[in-house]
């Protein structure tokens, strides 16, 4: 029996993700009553949203900067200033544990209350570290505004239950984590980063068998690809280079690998900028080892970076 990628069945999944004991994620894409409850249990997940432009409602949030778990994330969002209202836009939230209160004050238009105790709270990342999604979590009901690549991580031990359509191109409603098993960039065991970035309108998607995955075709030229498509690649993994790092001058220089620092990071040398890929390293750890990069800058003068475990090549201006 064909299968159809229509948006139809997110409502199910949505029900899925409403309760406790799933504590999953079925949507990237939030709306105005979308909240943290369901990962009340999980104290330290992060987990990445897409807020539309509009919101049907302002809804009552609780707290400033720490927020009760039931306060909608796209309303808090904008009250902590992570969101500017009128616009679509990503944001990251890190569970935390209980409150003794939650003060209340009025933010950018969205005003906040007050309570206490409460057992479950959340508060806003603003470091670009990527939220863990589950392995049916699609990108359906993207905002026809939002544009941006957005980078999230697939948890290891995943599985292939989940649909997917296409092959390279795949159809929002299409599972992130599984299409990418299938495109190459991550395998079920050991998940890892992914970056989704839609893709222009098409005929249609086709089916294929890849790396133990396969995915559904559909062609209907009067539907251009409804729903709208993405394609996955590889999420760059940053790597930290102190801000005291030496200018680059004449020649090769060795990048500073002191601090040995977890989560994400970014390597920044004087008119030199890349990005690149490394080995998943699961929650989020990052280690310099197995790193690869390549990395573009004015072609004036050609430069190598050698760091441990790190290769790279591109070209910067002199000091």
């Amino acid at each position: 029996m064909m299968r159809w990628p229509f948006r139809l069945c997110a409502p199910a999944l949505l029900l899925l993700a409403s309760s406790p004991a799933l504590a999953q994620q079925a949507l990237i894409v939030a709306d105005d009553a979308t909240n943290a409850k369901a990962f009340r249990p999980q104290v330290g997940k992060i987990a990445t949203f897409v807020c539309p432009a509009k919101l049907n409602s302002i809804r009552e949030i609780w707290g400033t900067d720490v927020y009760l778990d039931e306060s909608p994330i796209c309303a808090a969002a904008i009250h902590a200033g992570v969101l500017m209202p009128g616009t679509s836009g990503q944001v990251t939230i890190g569970m935390g544990a209980g409150a003794q209160s939650f003060q209340g004050t009025q933010r950018n238009g969205v005003t906040s209350l007050s309570y206490g105790p409460w057992d479950s709270t959340y508060s806003f990342i603003k470091n670009n570290e990527p939220g863990q999604i589950d392995w049916y979590t699609t990108y359906d009901r993207i905002p026809d505004d939002f544009h941006s690549p957005i980078t999230v991580l697939c948890p290891p031990k995943g599985n292939t239950d989940s649909y997917v359509w296409g092959t390279d191109i795949y159809s929002s409603s299409s599972a992130i984590c599984v299409a990418a098993v299938h495109a190459g960039i991550i395998t079920l065991d050991a998940g890892g980063r992914v970056t989704v970035t839609l893709q222009p309108k098409q005929d249609g998607f086709r089916g294929s068998v890849r790396n133990g995955v396969s995915t559904q075709g559909w062609t209907d030229p009067t539907y251009l690809s409804y729903p709208q498509p993405y394609k996955v690649t590889p999420g760059a993994i940053d790597v930290a280079v102190p801000t005291s790092a030496p200018a680059i001058g004449a020649g090769p220089r060795q990048a500073p690998t002191s601090g040995g620092a977890s989560g994400p990071r970014t390597i920044r040398l004087i008119g030199f900028s890349a990005s690149g890929t490394a080995v998943p390293i699961i929650p989020r750890t990052i280690s310099l080892g197995g790193f690869s990069a390549t990395g573009t800058a004015t072609p004036i003068v050609p430069r190598s970076i050698p760091t441990s475990g790190w290769t790279g090549v591109g070209s910067m201006t002199t000091p």
